[in-house]
């Protein structure tokens, strides 16, 4: 389970991030003294649960919560603070748990074996296929899409693996014969708005990470043969038959690093 933890007395975050550290399958993703840092990396690195300060200057940490469910609604919120008065406020906006300072190790532990259990309920398995044509699969489904742009946005975001993307990036690369203009950005924010609703039907909307004009997916939720090979999983680089992805012609530069790798290997 990946965690961030937001607080502005130093002396504190360095308690907790111990704490945390101390926790069996519990890693702690990064450490934060002020909000704005906190969502910027939340932005662009997949999280299962974040453990906020609240009372915070600039941004407070309810603020911070509602921007983290904005683009993650299933991470799990802790708030742990010194002060009781904002317990109501915590709860409405479904925090996991409230720990009052001081806090002891039993208490961390206590919140994040919750979180584990949780985490461990909710979890929904996607298994995405990229050598050949690209397909994906929720607990052993096709995902079916309402057009092909929706399947080739997907399989877009899953060659960058967490890598935020902007719009110009992304229509740049799928309608490249088009000129970048108002009606191909319409119909690019049609074709986002269509994949949000086919991902939220399957039930895995979290998959998808958008802010503003920056998009990425939560790669860590995927059993993707791509990314096993790159992390050097034997069978997937066995599997790889020099095609990926083969419907895409933005997909030519993953196939060459791959059979590049592939050579490094057997040699």
């Amino acid at each position: 389970m990946k965690i961030i933890l937001v607080d502005d007395d130093l002396a504190s975050l360095r308690l907790i991030t111990g704490f945390c550290s101390m926790v069996p399958d519990v890693t702690v993703a990064g450490s934060f003294s002020n909000a704005e840092d906190a969502f910027r990396f939340a932005l662009v690195h997949p999280l299962d649960a974040a453990i906020l300060d609240i009372i915070m200057p600039v941004q407070d940490g309810i603020t911070l919560a509602d921007r983290l469910y904005e683009i993650n609604p299933d991470i799990l919120i802790f708030f742990a603070t010194a002060s009781e008065q904002y317990a109501l406020s915590a709860f409405r906006r479904r925090a996991l748990s409230y720990i009052t300072k001081p806090y002891n190790f039993s208490d961390i532990l206590e919140a994040l074996e919750r979180a584990k259990l949780l985490c461990s309920q909710k979890r929904i398995h996607i298994l995405v296929r990229t050598f050949g044509h690209f397909d994906i699969f929720v607990n052993g489904t096709l995902l079916t899409f309402p057009r092909q742009k929706c399947k080739e946005l997907l399989a877009f975001f899953v060659d960058r693996r967490s890598g935020a993307v902007s719009s110009e990036q992304i229509i740049t690369a799928l309608w490249e014969e088009r000129c970048y203009d108002s009606t191909v950005r319409s119909y690019f924010y049609v074709v986002l708005r269509d994949l949000k609703k086919t991902l939220k039907q399957a039930g895995i909307e979290s998959l998808l990470v958008c802010n503003r004009n920056q998009n990425a997916i939560n790669s860590s939720m995927l059993d993707c043969d791509y990314y096993r090979f790159l992390d050097g999983n034997i069978s997937a680089i066995h599997e790889f038959n020099d095609e990926y992805m083969i419907d895409y012609s933005w997909a030519e530069p993953t196939v060459a690093l791959l059979m590049k790798k592939k050579r490094d290997f057997v040699q």
